[in-house]
């Protein structure tokens, strides 16, 4: 497990965070994902949505639908499957 993750400021004016201004849900899940126990510095790892909701305190649903949202605004992908996250950005930011 890594002992820390980068998020820039940015991330709140012409980033990420700003495109998702309003749905606070989508936000902090953002920075989860960028930031969680699970993630590692290329983007790529494990994180079931039972460990984003249950981590953030977010319900199953709420989870899911910020999930989905990360995914429209091409934050990340999620393979279902396998349980699998890709945050796109992740190794040019870490």
């Amino acid at each position: 497990m890594r002992e820390y993750g980068k998020v820039y400021p940015r991330f709140w004016q012409s980033g990420t965070g700003k495109k998702l201004r309003g749905d606070r849900d989508a936000q902090v899940l953002a920075l989860y994902l960028m930031t969680c126990p699970h993630a590692n510095m290329i983007g790529i790892f494990h994180c079931p949505i039972m460990f984003m909701a249950y981590e953030t305190g977010m319900p199953i649903e709420g989870a899911t639908k910020a999930l989905q949202r990360l995914i429209i605004e091409d934050f990340c992908t999620f393979d279902a499957d396998d349980e699998v996250v890709w945050v796109h950005e992740m190794a040019a930011h870490q």
